[in-house]
């Protein structure tokens, strides 16, 4: 039976279960995450008065959680059936009750999918790596998806379909998909208006995994909903709507 180490950063405790793991290593040497991130956003939360926050790609919660500390809603997606798993375990570990989870993937249209082998060498350690895959990715060799493994399965859907209502920021991480969870979340984003943060994959990256669409057309796509691109810290671009005042 692997050991299990149990950490706390920014008073939340984490269950660590690969200390190898680049996320998990990370905690255990008592470092916070995406840390920029979580400040950007805390920061963001009281400027701003947000009250509810999505966190699509929540991975084992090391944003959701801390935030959860400072709004009043949460809500966290997350696609691969054992990192929700172990999400749930640190829900429930740190006693928090403003948190709703969702165990789906997300797109522009429903769908089964898929999961990268993690067992594969490449996957084991990077568990935040671990892409989602459609049979049609599978088809086109997309989403490295030629590592895949049909040990588990899930849906997709969009975000304009799931019972999630007035949010006013969100974090997107979705390995890749970030066109096509746009485009499945136009209507709520239109009718939400709420600050973006997106990990988009550069050009060359997405030509390695065959990916459909140029980082160009998702910086355009969200532009076109009524937004600006107000900064950008490594592969994470914010958006900003263009009403609202920085």
């Amino acid at each position: 039976m692997k050991e299990v180490n149990t950490v706390t950063v920014n008073n939340i405790k984490y269950l660590i279960k690969n200390k190898n793991d680049i996320i998990q290593g990370t905690l255990l040497r008592g470092n916070q995450w995406n840390n920029d991130i979580v400040l950007l956003i805390g920061y963001w939360i009281k400027k701003f008065n947000l009250k509810h926050f999505i966190n699509v790609g929540s991975h084992i919660g090391t944003v959701a959680l801390p935030l959860s500390r400072y709004i009043k809603k949460v809500t966290a997606i997350e696609p691969f059936p054992p990192t929700y798993k172990h999400f749930l375990e640190h829900v429930k570990l740190n006693d928090i009750k403003n948190v709703d989870s969702l165990n789906i993937a997300v797109g522009d249209k429903e769908n089964k999918v898929y999961f990268l082998d993690s067992n594969h060498k490449r996957i084991k350690n990077n568990s935040g790596g671990i892409h989602a895959v459609t049979e049609e990715d599978i088809e086109k060799n997309r989403l490295s998806s030629i590592l895949h493994s049909k040990k588990y399965y899930n849906v997709m859907k969009r975000i304009d379909d799931l019972p999630v209502e007035k949010f006013d920021i969100m974090l997107i991480d979705v390995e890749g998909r970030e066109y096509e969870t746009i485009k499945g979340a136009t209507k709520k984003i239109s009718k939400n208006k709420p600050i973006i943060i997106i990990e988009i994959w550069e050009n060359p990256k997405r030509k390695l995994e065959n990916m459909s669409t140029t980082k160009e057309e998702v910086l355009a796509h969200i532009n076109n909903l009524d937004y600006k691109l107000v900064k950008q810290l490594n592969d994470n671009y914010i958006f900003f709507p263009k009403n609202l005042k920085i």
